[in-house]
């Protein structure tokens, strides 16, 4: 398990792209390959495929990434700045609705993750 989980397989054998290097992928691969095993040992998913949990492992990443770059940081791409001081002034900005839209894109995060891993493995989270 995991042996493909690398950015070579990413970009070649799935023909992905997403992802610009090596380093991010790496960084991003490690939570999702901790989630994936918890799942296994658990018996709610198997590999269905050869190099299913791999793929799924990979397409995960890539998801994370994806997220994080919609997501966006710095004040031209709607970041998080909370306030600002402007010749000697205060300002604060109301970014709750940012607040809740993030929260909201977190969990869909998570039910499409669930969606990719059911892709490529055998999926079972019934009650036993």
């Amino acid at each position: 398990m995991f042996e493909n989980v690398n950015y070579t397989y990413y970009r070649e054998a799935l023909g992905r792209s997403a992802i610009p290097d090596e380093e991010a992928f790496n960084c991003l691969t490690e939570d999702n390959k901790l989630f994936v095993k918890r799942l296994v040992a658990g018996g709610i998913v198997w590999e269905t495929e050869e190099n299913g949990i791999d793929s799924a492992v990979c397409r995960m990443a890539e998801l994370d990434y994806l997220a994080g770059q919609q997501a966006g940081g710095g004040e031209e791409t709607g970041g998080a700045i909370a306030s600002e001081s402007i010749n000697g002034y205060s300002y604060s900005y109301d970014r709750t609705a940012q607040q809740e839209t993030a929260k909201l894109d977190a969990k869909s995060t998570a039910a499409k993750k669930i969606d990719i891993i059911k892709l490529y493995c055998g999926w079972d989270a019934g009650v036993r």
